[in-house]
């Protein structure tokens, strides 16, 4: 599955560079208040470091199967468990995505510029309680990624360290979905020519972010 992912995402960036060249020359810029939620219907996530096997062993196949399923992240506010995609519960255990402030990051939020996106998800954790027993950990971090403003789809890419350094637990997390916004208007640009280099220069940034990991997924429509 995750290379038909691979391969889509691949694809689309290809042709994203030919849909900025021909579209009008109109750019939209988001702010954080115009964004109401991301909606995502599949993320996906890479260990890395020494001990990254340690790490996916402890809480990763879990956290996998919770970033797979469809969901959405409300911004400007923090969500229970619940609300963001439903909990695995597999005997006595449960494990679930929540936000929260209780280390004092912000709610979610997210801006959009053209066709770039940048999301706060610094209060995103997995939990994993029992019973009385409730284990939090953070697994956000401040995402980056592309934005189609024809479709409102989006790509988000993050890194989160586990321990105090890289090479103990680097996971890189993904989210594929479609932006809810209230209606924007476009803001002319000088040339076409400009969205292009702007689009251009994301999809670059996000390939060398990537380097040798996985590309991520796209499209599979999340």
């Amino acid at each position: 599955m995750k290379k038909m992912k691979q391969a889509a995402l691949f694809c689309l960036m290809l042709a994203l560079p030919g849909f900025f060249w021909q579209a009008p020359a109109y750019a939209v810029v988001v702010q954080p208040s115009e964004i109401l939620s991301l909606e995502f219907t599949n993320g996906d996530m890479d260990w890395r470091g020494r001990h990254g096997h340690k790490l996916e062993n402890l809480f990763g196949h879990k956290l996998d199967r919770l970033m797979d399923e469809p969901g959405l992240l409300v911004m400007g506010e923090y969500q229970p468990g619940p609300d963001i995609v439903d909990p695995i519960t597999r005997g006595q255990r449960t494990y679930s995505l929540f936000t929260s402030g209780v280390q004092g990051a912000s709610a979610p939020s997210a801006t959009i510029d053209g066709s770039s996106i940048t999301a706060d998800l610094s209060s995103l954790y997995f939990a994993d309680s029992r019973g009385d027993s409730f284990i939090a950990r953070n697994i956000g971090g401040i995402a980056r990624g592309i934005f189609n403003p024809d479709t409102r789809e989006f790509y988000l890419t993050w890194d989160h360290l586990f321990g105090e350094r890289q090479k103990s637990g680097l996971a890189t997390f993904s989210l594929y979905g479609k932006v809810n916004m209230v209606d924007v208007a476009a803001v002319p640009l000088a040339t076409t020519a400009v969205l292009f280099s702007t689009g251009l220069a994301v999809l670059i940034a996000v390939w060398r972010r990537k380097g040798t990991t996985q590309m991520g997924n796209m499209v599979q429509s999340a």
